[in-house]
């Protein structure tokens, strides 16, 4: 049952495996890092340098990319919840459908372990000369990739999945069958009572980090900025977990604008229908904050040193290049995410396509309605992104400038809002292309 599932779900999976993958190898190539600086005879420098940089992928870099994986692979059983309603009423029992769950993450974690292996040495590499070069690390200092490398890094993203896959197991055994064809009929966005409170609670640790970075920890050096960038990272969380409310807030407000401008059907979508919307919007308000945050932190406190004539030492270039790292890496990672959930959600779409093609709606009017959607996604990415960021950029400004909003203009906002706007829009509708190649029929009996 499992592998045939494999088989018929190829875009969800697909998404998944490249997931775990992606976040198998960052994690991999950060651990051998600490496994490096762990090695006898590093001298004490070199060995803070280098699991500084380790834990502290690890630790934030795991979280974003465990919320990643949690996300993708809850879209694959969601998008099965007509399926397994169904195994039910056939006479399946709800141990039977988590046991299938849990064995097709199984399946899905050594398919992606195997490559994520070789990929990870080359990150850790190619990390290492990185620390190398910019003369944070002697180069006198040996590369080590063994077990420690592989407990750490595959560890985080075997724990990471098997969370997730129990989670969505354990909810979709617990459905009733009724109740689990009304979901795959509507596609409900309701949340959980668990998921409302996780969000509110890490709003409210992000705005309490936010408060600490402009008061107590004004005067603490770079643990300032980690901070502020703890802010960013728990506030953007808790808003992606709140998205489906998010994006029929965004759909309500856009609502006029739609319908003078013919994506009536687009409106009606994210109203009636917008968890698919939803699953796309969680990473892309990730992605927003995390790189704004990131971003915007590092050049105040380059302004901010040029300013004062701060002498920059090796300690600043280090945590420089670190905050680059961070941000590149799991920007990478969250822009992977975004484009495989948007294919993987557009794709699963095809039936409904095409019974919209049946009654009448051109191509073209299809394409129209989900730029529409694709806009509303963006839009409401843009604009909580950039708030999950504002708590802890302007706080930081105001702990190292004495002034609550930035001098770096939006060049930064720019860049990130283009890649992004260019990344979704690409990934939804060039699926929706290869969605409608097939004819309406075909599509509604495939």
């Amino acid at each position: 049952m499992s592998l045939s599932n494999l088989r018929h779900r190829r875009a969800a999976y697909l998404a998944s495996f490249l997931n775990l993958f992606l976040g198998g190898a960052i994690l991999t190539g950060f651990a051998a890092l600490y496994e490096t600086g762990s090695a006898p005879g590093v001298s004490k420098d070199d060995r803070s340098a280098l699991q500084t940089t380790a834990l502290v992928i690890g630790g934030w870099g795991a979280l974003i990319i465990a919320f990643g994986t949690a996300a993708t692979l809850s879209l694959t059983v969601q998008q099965r919840e007509k399926e397994i309603a169904l195994l039910k009423a056939a006479g399946a029992l709800p141990r039977q459908i988590r046991r299938m769950i849990m064995v097709e993450t199984a399946i899905l974690l050594v398919a992606a372990a195997i490559p994520a292996v070789p990929a990870g040495l080359g990150v850790g590499h190619g990390m290492l000369a990185m620390l190398k070069s910019s003369h944070q690390v002697s180069h006198g200092v040996d590369f080590k990739f063994g077990a420690t490398t592989l407990t750490m890094g595959l560890g985080d993203i075997v724990v990471a999945a098997l969370v997730a896959a129990v989670a969505t197991g354990r909810r979709a055994a617990k459905q009733s069958t009724a109740a689990s064809l009304v979901a795959a009929a509507t596609e409900d966005a309701g949340m959980s009572r668990k998921r409302k409170i996780g969000a509110v609670v890490l709003i409210l640790l992000g705005l309490d980090d936010a408060v600490m970075t402009a008061t107590l920890m004004k005067n603490e050096g770079y643990d300032t900025m980690e901070i502020a960038g703890q802010a960013c990272i728990l506030t953007g969380i808790g808003l992606a977990l709140l998205a489906p409310v998010l994006i029929r807030i965004t759909a309500a407000a856009l609502g006029p604008l739609m319908r003078r401008s013919g994506g009536y059907l687009a409106e009606a979508e994210l109203r009636r229908h917008s968890r698919p919307a939803a699953g796309v919007l969680m990473p892309v308000i990730l992605f927003v904050s995390l790189a704004n945050g990131a971003l915007y932190e590092q050049f105040i406190q380059d302004d901010a040193n040029r300013a004062l004539h701060t002498v920059v030492t090796a300690d600043d270039k280090g945590v420089q290049t670190l905050s680059f790292l961070v941000t590149g890496m799991i920007a990478l990672f969250a822009a992977v995410v975004v484009a495989n959930i948007a294919v993987s959600s557009t794709l699963h779409r095809r039936r409904e396509f095409g019974q919209r093609r049946l009654i009448g709606v051109t191509p073209g009017e299809v394409r129209r309605a989900l730029s529409w959607e694709t806009c509303a996604i963006l839009v409401a990415g843009l604009v909580f992104g950039t708030l999950a960021a504002l708590v802890g950029v302007i706080p930081f400004s105001y702990a190292r400038t004495g002034d609550f909003l930035p001098d770096q203009g939006l060049g930064v906002f720019l860049a990130v809002g283009a890649g992004i706007i260019v990344l979704t829009f690409a990934a939804c509708l060039g699926a929706a292309r290869r969605a409608m190649r097939v004819s309406a029929l075909a599509a509604i009996n495939g």
